[in-house]
């Protein structure tokens, strides 16, 4: 059984190798092998986080990042890096979630990843992938609305009959406040009738209000 790395090592590794030290050398400064340094470094210039900014990390946050063994297990990360593919393919799917497929994920592989570093592994392989902006939102000044991609159901309590529901969804995306309904149809007067309950739910009435063009809005 391969031994435990102190987290505080991990700090000292990158503090040398932050300052040009061969692997050899931090290995030899350390007393540790060569070949766990080995094993740390590559994940370090692989990290989405730069040296600098791993170094202000908590010891924890970096024992959480980077595999604590002196040797990897190749095995456990192959199986996780098939799992991420079937992951980045299922993205665009209706009512994705990344917690969903980590259970799924763990329920299947004998020896999972821990959430934190599922995620951490996940956007370090597809960081590149797609890109994302940072937008500044004023308070009260818009509200989003939306329909749900997927249906959800409902029970008639009297006949037992299940009959699919929309899911009208709208957000003060300044605070994040979120009011969401069921309704019958996508229709303009469902439409309507729901953006008015969702303002009276929030209590006020925004600037404007957003939609992301569904399809009542296109007649």
């Amino acid at each position: 059984m391969a031994n435990k790395l102190d987290p505080m090592d991990i700090k000292q590794i990158l503090v040398l190798f932050k300052d040009g030290f061969s692997n050899r050398k931090i290995g030899a400064t350390l007393g540790i092998s060569r070949n766990t340094v080995n094993s740390y470094v590559p994940q370090f210039k692989s990290s989405s986080y730069s040296n600098g900014e791993l170094l202000n990390l908590e010891e924890s946050r970096l024992n959480e990042l980077f595999t604590s063994k002196t040797t990897i297990d190749t095995t456990r990360h192959d199986d996780l890096m098939l799992y991420l593919e079937r992951i980045k393919s299922a993205r665009s799917h209706p009512g994705f979630t990344f917690q969903y497929h980590y259970n799924e994920y763990v329920n299947n592989v004998s020896n999972p990843y821990s959430y934190t570093q599922f995620l951490e592994h996940y956007h370090r392989k597809y960081s590149k992938a797609k890109g994302s902006m940072k937008l500044e939102h004023i308070a009260g000044h818009e509200m989003f609305v939306d329909f749900a991609g997927k249906k959800l159901e409902i029970v008639d309590k009297d006949t037992g009959e299940i009959k699919p529901v929309e899911v009208f969804v709208s957000i003060l995306p300044c605070s994040q406040y979120t009011y969401v309904e069921a309704c019958s149809t996508q229709s303009r007067n469902d439409f309507i009738s729901c953006c008015k309950n969702a303002l009276h739910f929030y209590g006020g009435v925004p600037k404007a209000i957003v939609s992301d063009n569904p399809k009542v809005c296109r007649y």
